[in-house]
């Protein structure tokens, strides 16, 4: 900036120093030329300091919204892995309710109560699943398999 205002001195002594008379139209449009590149460089140094003032704010905004950031996602992803370690504590797996094809999780603590458990849909309340003596886990294992074949299929 401090370039521009010293060329712009520079050319306003160079006019002054050729004295030209100010009534003849060329000393006027020299003069109306260097008023109107006078005020152009006022105008962008005004322009570079509101700039800087702009940046400046910019920073601190951003200063502040990376703090913000850490607290935020720090806590989210701190709710994430309690989450996750929620899902992993139940283990456990899902059967679609044949009446209204809800999934409903079954912890597979069920299957290794002596006791008849009857799980029933939590949104329609028809029995999907009975733990009786007549329960194989080969049997589970064939029923994972096939949702799993399902699955892949209706991804194609």
């Amino acid at each position: 900036m401090d370039n521009l205002k010293s060329r712009m001195s520079f050319l306003r002594g160079y006019v002054e120093g050729l004295q030209l008379d100010e009534n003849t139209k060329e000393g006027k449009v020299l003069n109306k030329l260097i008023a109107v590149m006078d005020d152009i460089c006022n105008a962008v140094e005004e322009l570079k300091e509101e700039h800087d003032e702009l940046f400046s704010y910019m920073e601190a905004i951003d200063e502040d919204l990376t703090e913000l950031e850490k607290v935020f996602y720090e806590e989210d992803l701190e709710e994430d892995l309690e989450e996750e370690d929620d899902k992993e504590a139940m283990e456990g797996f899902y059967i679609e309710c044949p009446e209204c094809h809800e999934e409903v999780f079954v912890e597979e603590d069920a299957l290794d109560d002596d006791d008849t458990l009857e799980v029933l849909c939590p949104k329609c309340g028809k029995v999907v699943f009975i733990n009786d003596d007549e329960w194989d886990d080969d049997e589970l294992d064939e029923d994972l398999a096939l949702e799993d074949d399902e699955e892949s299929a209706d991804k194609d």
